[in-house]
């Protein structure tokens, strides 16, 4: 610089420092607002894979209800399969689960058989005992759902179409799949499925489907889900009591030895999983390995025993009742295509980001939930 000013050298000089000022600048704040924005994704991805997590462990570590709470959901624990795998909710045919059904107990409608099911379209007619104090017909309303079961493998899933104090009858709104016997239970429950819809734009929301068919979004971006289901690898001991029913490790009780089977299928003291031999009562059920808990496959669930019996149009596999643990495999993306990469191994389903800076990847989370008894 002289008296008269800049030369052209000095100012070119100068703007190439702003410019360079500029561009650092620039690039920071480009870079800051990155980060602004990739945090908050970050932390959604987070709190959506914890929230799916936990709405599944409470709906499977809830299956059955509470043991403690009555005779009834006891006898629902042992005498219905209260956790079922499924391959998805469409039921297509698969080698892996990925989806669920859970049965669960409620306190409020809970009674026995007073008397024969005419025929399987009929009304229950309950007992006075065990109902809950103070309630009309064992507690059960209409629209209610409800299992009816008789302990020795045969179940029903229905809802009630109505009531009738007086004669402490409630009506199923479906034909049962046959005529229940004296004794037999029925217990109000929750009947959910819980697995992934797939959304318009290709994307999968982990969705609650109720017995009704209702669908209940819970939440969204999930891009993996299977379950792996672990039971007891030995077969249940069995032995007789006194004056009833026997007693079972785990599944239906074995019958009394002298109690015929109402469906005339089975001889007398024995069911879809309890024969006899010399000793008294044994399993059918088939030993998986030596193991306390051995991995329930869909191999193993669609060989027998079949309960109530291999020819019944509702048959299941009683292998079902072994089941003590579920573990969850989850796995959860960024919701906005701007924080995803090429599918990969990053991002199970791909997106638009090209800058590693501005990339969320899938988060992954494994539980253990264990099933009650």
């Amino acid at each position: 610089m002289n008296a008269r000013g800049f030369t052209l050298v000095e100012l070119l000089i100068a703007s190439v420092l702003s410019l360079l000022v500029v561009a650092a600048a620039v690039a920071l704040a480009g870079a800051a607002q990155r980060v602004f924005l990739v945090e908050p994704a970050a932390v959604d991805t987070m709190r959506r894979l914890h929230a799916a997590t936990d709405a599944l462990t409470a709906a499977i570590g809830g299956a059955g209800g509470d043991e403690a709470a009555s005779d009834g959901l006891a006898a629902l624990a042992s005498g219905v399969p209260t956790v079922w795998p499924l391959f998805d909710l469409a039921g297509t045919p698969g080698a892996s689960f990925h989806a669920i059904r859970v049965v669960r107990g409620l306190r409020r409608g809970v009674g026995r058989l007073a008397v024969d099911q005419p025929d399987p379209g009929a009304s229950l007619t309950l007992a006075a005992a065990p109902c809950p104090q103070d309630a009309d017909v064992c507690g059960f309303a209409v629209d209610d759902v409800v299992a009816v079961f008789d302990g020795r493998g045969s179940v029903d899933l229905t809802d009630v179409a109505a009531v009738s104090p007086g004669l402490m009858r409630i009506t199923p709104r479906t034909v049962l799949s046959r005529a229940y016997p004296a004794g037999s239970w029925v217990v109000a429950v929750r009947v959910d499925r819980y697995g992934l819809m797939r959304q318009p734009d290709g994307s999968h929301t982990l969705t609650r489907v109720t017995w009704a068919g209702a669908r209940e979004p819970m939440v969204d971006g999930i891009v993996g889900l299977t379950f792996r289901v672990w039971g007891h690898g030995t077969p249940p001991h069995l032995h007789d009591r006194a004056g009833g029913r026997g007693a079972a490790q785990f599944g239906p009780m074995p019958p009394a030895p002298a109690e015929p089977d109402p469906l005339g299928v089975f001889a007398d003291g024995e069911h879809c999983v309890a024969a006899r031999g010399a000793a008294g009562p044994y399993s059918l059920l088939p030993a998986l390995g030596p193991d306390p808990l051995h991995e329930v496959t869909a191999a193993v669930l669609d060989d027998g025993p079949w309960c109530p019996h291999a020819w019944a149009p509702d048959a299941y596999d009683a292998d079902l009742f072994r089941i003590r643990r579920v573990d969850i495999h989850l796995r959860v993306a960024a919701l906005a295509d701007e924080f995803r990469g090429a599918a990969g191994v990053r991002f199970s389903r791909g997106g638009t980001a090209t800058d590693p800076s501005a990339w969320v990847a899938d988060r992954t989370l494994v539980t253990s939930v264990a099933v009650m008894p």
